[in-house]
Parts: C-alpha cells; structure tokens; sequence
C-alpha cells in the first residue's frame, strides 16, 4: 500500500498522481464510498488510561477520548487508532459527510471524479467536477472541482476547497472565496432542510470563487512577467534569507522555477509565454511535481492539496494579483 494515501478510485482518465481504482459510471456518493474503500465506520472510546471526570445523561465521562476506525464487515483489517478528542467531539461518518453531495450529483451540478484517504483514513475526500471549463487563452482550459473533505482525528470541520485543474499540464491551482478563507465550512447537520441551504450557498460560493477567477487568470495573461515582476513574485512566494539578500545569491527554488518557464512546452504557448500567468503556472507545477525528500507520489498528494504546497500555491495567486492589478 503506498504511503500516506490509504485507498483512492477515480472516473475516467488516470488522475496526474496516478494512484486509485478506476470507476467505470457517473456514480452517487455511496457508490463512490465503496469503491474507494471508504466503507469503514469509526467510533469514540474512553482513551486508554483516561479517568472519569464526571456524568452526562446517565454515562460516564472521561478525560480523553480516541477515534477508532473499525474494521470492515468480514475482513481482518486491525482496529486503528485516527486521533485523541475531548468528549464534546461527535464523530462523522464518511458516508454522512459525502451524502452532502448527493443533490449536487442528482443536479448535475457537479460529478465525483476521485475519492479517497490519507494516513490511516486521518483524513477522507472526494473530489467532484463541475461543468463548464474556464478558458484563459485560447488553448488554455482550467476545469473547475470542488475538494469536499472531512478529517477523523479532531481536527478540523467537513471543508469544501476550491480548486481549478490545468488541463494542459494537470496541475493543481488552489483558490479562496472572497473574504480570503481558503475554504467553505459545512455544517454537521443532518437536517435535510438545513444541508439544502448550505447546497444553494456552496454552488453561490463556487460561481462566485469560478467567475473572480476566470477574470483574474486572464488579467494574468495580459500582464507581462518583465520589469522585475517575475522577481518580486518569487520573492513574495520563497522569500530571500538575509545571507541571500547581502549575498546578491539566487535561491535553488527560483531557479528551478525559471528552468520551467525556459523549458516546459506548456509555458511557451502563445498568450502564455512571458506572462505572469506562465509565471503562477510554473510555481504551481513545480509545487504539484516537486520531489521532498523521502516523498512518494501518494505523500505529495496530501501535501499539494490539503498542505504546505496547497498554501503556497494560494499564496502566490494572491501575489500574482497584486502585481498584475498594480501594473
């Protein structure tokens, strides 16, 4: 089993990570679940040596708490331990937190395209596809997804992320909402009339975070990466340490990124090349491909998604930005 992704499948083309069991169908959520491995429940015990620290409707309460991932129905899986919670912590199910998705499968708003854990099953997704592709140049096409994930170690809420795939080259580009919050939060209710409010405003949040970035993917087309903008982005994105400042020295980051706006086919389509588009394009590419030491391909996933490069990927569109509104 590869490191760090626990189980994953796919509809359709290969992901760019090249990890999963292929789907054949448009399916719903617990279909999807399934054939991801994600059909296993988890459960909340009294952590080993945790002591009781008083009553709540009849039961004992401790200290701490673990979440347990259970063994699935006929197989000799091992109990594994996902994290440590307090008592106030209600675990959510996987098919609890993917069924949100179902209405917007059944509208067609969107299709799952991938599905699957991280760790031991720390943290689940699937990640679903809407229609309507958005075009920055001609040739150009960024396809639009919503990245619904929940975590089974206490830490964090059931997020939707923003996320925008470079048809051209697959990498990933991480987008916010407005007020700059890299992701839409849903709440863990189970009341349907409640989860059909949070739909409507999910898909008013994705127009929204879809139709900001199409204009600003285009803006970045226009606007040139000459008169010094390409370096005041890297250094907005991989600061100078003060021994590279004094030192008038060049970080192996920037330099790699410059090796891909030199080198990579990608970079040097007509309306791309030499553009601040080519340049966000060649620091999200080299986030997404990047080898971190002792990294496989499976570890890079989480990180490029739910990490350190998904951050920095945001960090340098909002830097990009601000050079080209500057300009």
């Amino acid at each position: 089993m590869p490191a760090n992704v626990n189980s994953m499948a796919y509809v359709g083309d290969v992901p760019w990570h090249g990890l999963g069991k292929r789907v054949e169908q448009i399916v719903r959520s617990k279909a999807m679940i399934e054939a991801a491995g994600l059909d296993w429940m988890v459960e909340k015990r009294p952590a080993r040596g945790a002591q009781p620290i008083g009553r709540k409707h009849g039961e004992e309460l401790y200290s701490r708490y673990e979440i347990i991932r259970m063994p699935r129905p006929n197989s000799e899986e091992p109990e594994v331990v996902l994290g440590i919670v307090t008592d106030r912590y209600e675990p959510l199910q996987n098919y609890e937190a993917f069924d949100f998705f179902d209405p917007i499968i059944d509208r067609k708003t969107a299709f799952f395209e991938t599905a699957g854990a991280l760790g031991d099953g720390e943290r689940v997704w699937v990640m679903a596809k809407m229609p309507d592709a958005i075009e920055v140049v001609t040739g150009d096409e960024c396809q639009k997804y919503l990245l619904l994930s929940n975590t089974h170690n206490g830490q964090g809420s059931v997020i939707v992320k923003f996320t925008a795939i470079r048809v051209v080259c697959q990498n990933t580009l991480m987008l916010s909402l407005q007020d700059g919050q890299p992701a839409f939060r849903v709440k863990h209710s189970r009341r349907m009339s409640y989860r059909l409010s949070e739909i409507s405003e999910l898909i008013a949040a994705a127009n929204a975070v879809y139709q900001k970035a199409a204009e600003l993917f285009q803006l970045l087309a226009k606007t040139s990466m000459g008169d010094g903008r390409l370096d005041r982005l890297l250094n907005a994105v991989y600061p100078k340490s003060k021994t590279q400042e004094l030192g008038s020295t060049t970080p192996e980051k920037w330099t790699h990124i410059k090796r891909l706006l030199d080198e990579r086919p990608d970079l040097q389509m007509v309306g791309v090349k030499g553009t601040l588009w080519a340049a966000y394009n060649a620091i999200t590419a080299f986030e997404d491909y990047r080898h971190v030491n002792g990294e496989l391909s499976a570890t890079r996933l989480g990180r490029v998604w739910f990490g350190s490069g998904a951050e920095v990927k945001r960090k340098a569109l909002e830097a990009s930005a601000q050079l080209a509104q500057a300009n």
